[in-house]
């Protein structure tokens, strides 16, 4: 299983309709695309200061799976005019682990 994390931070301007959107989204994904995968998401606790503003967690089968996610129409069309910024980490999780 190939296991994609992003955090985010979103724009000062960005309201909460503004990242509600970007929720519906995201939330909306693995049922408009032909790739099989499972996303979590949600909005940072607030716990320190320096952490992002929110984070999506998605599981896919391999990595080709997910090449074809980073290509697909619908996840190109998530709306990012209120992302400031992105980082992101892709694992391998093995059956052992």
């Amino acid at each position: 299983m190939l296991v994609h994390c992003l955090t985010l931070t979103f724009t000062e301007t960005a309201d909460p309709a503004d990242v509600e959107a970007f929720r519906d989204a995201i939330a909306r994904l693995p049922s408009q695309m032909d790739v099989p995968f499972r996303t979590r998401q949600g909005v940072d606790l607030g716990e320190r200061a320096t952490n992002a503003d929110y984070a999506v967690v998605s599981e896919f089968a391999n990595a080709e799976d997910f090449r074809r996610y980073l290509i697909h129409p619908a996840h190109l069309a998530v709306p990012r005019e209120h992302v400031r910024s992105a980082q992101s980490v892709q694992f391998v999780v093995g059956d052992d682990d």
